[in-house]
């Protein structure tokens, strides 16, 4: 896989989500639930390849904002509730060619950290200057899926 769209995932994972929930309308305020069932467990999904570190630091550096023209995302909502950001188009489909990302696919949680707040995605963020791993929890047709990238040196 390479190392180029690894890389693409990882911003499009933390940044432009992170972007996206800063200009988002609050969430409605949460009604009281009955009883919360635990969410399945998402399968992993072995993803071939690895995010090198110094790619990682390199897209870190420039900061979030030059990857929102690669992509769209739009919140995705259920019943009012915020389900995660919703990818809706790969614009460089080059970028994304080796990333098992769709556009329909849900993003949930990214390192296993919720983003739809400012001060989450800024710490999923600041957390992938030291994380060893990057883990992306989507949805895709209803189901969850885990994607796994190793960050190696």
């Amino acid at each position: 896989m390479r190392v180029r769209s690894l890389v693409a995932l990882l911003t499009f994972s933390a940044s432009t989500l992170g972007l996206w929930a800063c200009g988002a309308a609050a969430p409605p305020p949460e009604r009281p639930r009955a009883e919360r069932r635990a969410d399945p467990t998402p399968p992993v999904v072995t993803t071939p390849g690895t995010i090198q570190r110094a790619a990682l630091d390199e897209v870190l550096s420039r900061g979030p904002g030059a990857f929102l023209s690669k992509v769209a995302v739009e919140p995705n909502l259920v019943e009012g509730r915020f389900t995660g950001f919703r990818v809706t188009e790969l614009r460089d489909t080059a970028l994304f060619e080796s990333v098992d990302l769709q556009p329909g696919d849900t993003i949930v949680s990214v390192n296993g950290q919720p983003i739809e707040r400012p001060e989450q995605a800024f710490e999923v963020w600041s957390g992938l200057r030291v994380a060893s791993e990057l883990t992306v929890d989507v949805l895709r047709d209803g189901q969850p899926r885990q994607l796994r990238y190793p960050i190696v040196d």
